[in-house]
């Protein structure tokens, strides 16, 4: 799950509520295959390999480069293990994750569409601390490669347009990059944990064996699909879960955006997945034509699964203000989510900042991970250059449910994160994040009686070649 996505294809945080969907890479020109929702990274290939005389025939290749570091302070509030005492973690890990990330890919337009298939492999380590990042998820200095996308597919280009528009139908097959509604719900298709490495950097994100059937017309997007997810659980055992769904959404103007999304696990390792039918509501807006720094929207998650007896809610509300007229641009952000007791992320990502969807660098990545919680949640950002943001975001994380959590007291934790994210150059990207975590008496009962404030400073830079 990949967590970082430089800054030149990011939305801002007005623009991102219940973003575009993504079925899969598209052909945006002849010779170049990019996503139709900028905010998210897709497989680099800038280097032309081969070109035809006529620009109707390429192949394209690319090298991106990953690396991170964190060092920790009592990060679990003082306790050497996770929450509940789930897995050793050690009291102040300290770790560093690299990655490399080739990829390939080719198209041919023809009168007929444009075919095109694409190929991403990644060699992922861990190195630093025995029990490697914060969570235990990567223990024993993993290091392993792995094929992540490969895929082939074929847009409509000119058959329809005149009806439909230009590239109005897509069909794809594979191992593929799919996300809708800023990755809330559906984003990323492999969780890098075990043998796999990275649990921070999180490079693997294609869904497995996809079948992507989309439609683009009007300001109409919609998608027939189906996924397949993959998790390493140890002793060389893989969790697998398999879904199919549908996926629409309207863009009125530019002023509001509306869509909906409904999932069917039909086939999973994990008990409470199999046979769970999921619905979700999304819109984003600009509500004010007079007001033009104020966006609104939110999402809603709604699971249902009888015969595990699962009825459970997820949900967001968000206001932005962005001072549009004013020296560094500065943006304002609330936002309240709650997640009932048993609420399963499903396929989440982060995608398009800070805060989505991983809230808080040390509570949010490590220890609570949007279930059973409600939070609340403020930033404050600018933009000194246009190649450079700053910004801070504070937490307060709270049981929904505390005798679910088996505590006594609601309150779980505050946190502050202090950001900077730099785009050097076009291809070299930094990112730097000081946080700091108050624990409150729901923790300190998780926590087996440590309540050290817990604090974390990490360093992320990518470079493509």
């Amino acid at each position: 799950m990949n967590r970082h996505v430089p800054i030149r294809q990011r939305m801002p945080s007005c623009l991102l509520l219940g973003a575009a969907m993504l079925p899969l890479p598209a052909l945006a020109a002849v010779t170049d295959i990019g996503y139709v929702d900028a905010g998210i990274k897709p497989p680099s290939a800038p280097h032309t390999l081969y070109e035809s005389i006529d620009g109707h025939r390429f192949v394209k290749a690319g090298l991106t480069l990953y690396g991170f570091g964190a060092v920790t302070d009592d990060v679990n509030f003082g306790s050497s293990y996770g929450i509940d005492g789930a897995v050793p973690t050690q009291q102040d890990p300290a770790w560093w994750e690299a990655v490399v990330q080739p990829a390939l890919t080719a198209g041919w337009h023809t009168r007929a569409g444009t075919f095109f298939t694409g190929v991403q492999g990644s060699y992922n380590l861990t190195r630093g601390s025995r029990y490697g990042d914060a969570a235990g998820a990567t223990p024993g200095h993993p290091e392993q490669a792995r094929l992540d996308r490969a895929y082939v597919g074929w847009r409509s280009g000119d058959l329809w347009a005149d009806t439909l528009g230009k590239d109005a139908v897509t069909l794809s097959f594979g191992d593929q990059k799919f996300i809708f509604g800023d990755g809330f719900l559906v984003g990323d298709g492999y969780t890098d944990t075990g043998r796999y490495a990275a649990y921070y950097i999180g490079p693997s994100e294609g869904f497995a064996d996809t079948a992507i059937v989309s439609l683009d017309s009007h300001g109409w997007h919609g998608d027939l699909f189906h996924l397949e997810t993959h998790q390493d659980i140890g002793e060389d055992e893989i969790s697998k879960t398999r879904a199919n769904g549908a996926n629409v959404d309207y863009t009125w103007s530019d002023r509001a955006k509306f869509g909906a999304a409904y999932l069917h696990t039909y086939n999973s390792d994990i008990a409470t997945r199999e046979g769970m039918d999921i619905y979700n509501l999304r819109a984003k807006g600009q509500p004010l034509a007079s007001v033009p720094g104020l966006a609104l929207g939110g999402q809603w998650v709604h699971e249902t699964n009888q015969e595990q007896d699962i009825d459970e809610t997820g949900w967001y509300l968000q206001a932005t203000y962005t001072f549009h007229d004013t020296p560094w641009r500065p943006q304002v952000l609330y936002r309240r989510a709650e997640f009932s007791e048993r609420y399963d992320t499903l396929f989440y990502d982060f995608a398009g900042g800070w805060g989505n969807w991983f809230m808080g660098e040390i509570v949010g990545e490590y220890m609570l991970f949007n279930s059973n919680l409600d939070i609340d949640m403020l930033k404050a950002s600018i933009k000194p250059r246009e190649d450079l943001e700053t910004g801070l975001i504070g937490y307060r994380f709270r049981y929904h449910d505390r005798d679910a959590a088996g505590a006594d007291d609601k309150d779980f934790a505050q946190e502050l994160n202090l950001y900077a994210d730099w785009m050097v150059t076009e291809r070299f990207f930094v990112s730097a994040i000081y946080a700091v975590a108050f624990p409150g008496e729901g923790a300190d009962e998780r926590f087996m009686g440590n309540d050290h404030t817990a604090q974390l400073f990490e360093v992320f830079a990518s470079y493509s070649f």
